[in-house]
């Protein structure tokens, strides 16, 4: 600060410095204190993340039962063909084998 040797502040210069600096404080406690209102504290952060974790939890859960019915049903579908297969094919070979028996028999 270059002031003129000799020339102190006035009472009233000093006053009002000090004034302006106050009301620069408020303005700087007041914009922190919004950004503060802003923040999310701690205890809430980690109840949304336990929150999540749940949910998370519940998919998961939810998408394993989903590949076990799945696996049911393929394994039902499996066992379906496989009777279906056994009642088309069954009647045709004791057909063929009584055919051939009756045939041999020369009945």
């Amino acid at each position: 600060m270059n002031e003129p040797q000799g020339q102190d502040p006035t009472p009233w210069e000093l006053l009002r410095t000090m004034q302006q600096m106050r009301d620069d404080l408020r303005a700087d406690f007041a914009a922190l204190g919004a950004r503060l209102a802003e923040m999310v504290t701690k205890i809430q952060y980690d109840a949304d993340r336990r929150a999540d974790e749940l949910r998370i939890k519940a998919v998961e859960d939810d998408i394993a039962t989903m590949q076990r019915e799945r696996d049911a049903e393929r394994q039902e579908t499996r066992n379906v063909r496989r009777l279906a297969l056994t009642a088309l094919v069954a009647p045709v070979v004791v057909g063929v084998i009584v055919a051939i028996t009756t045939s041999r028999l020369g009945l």
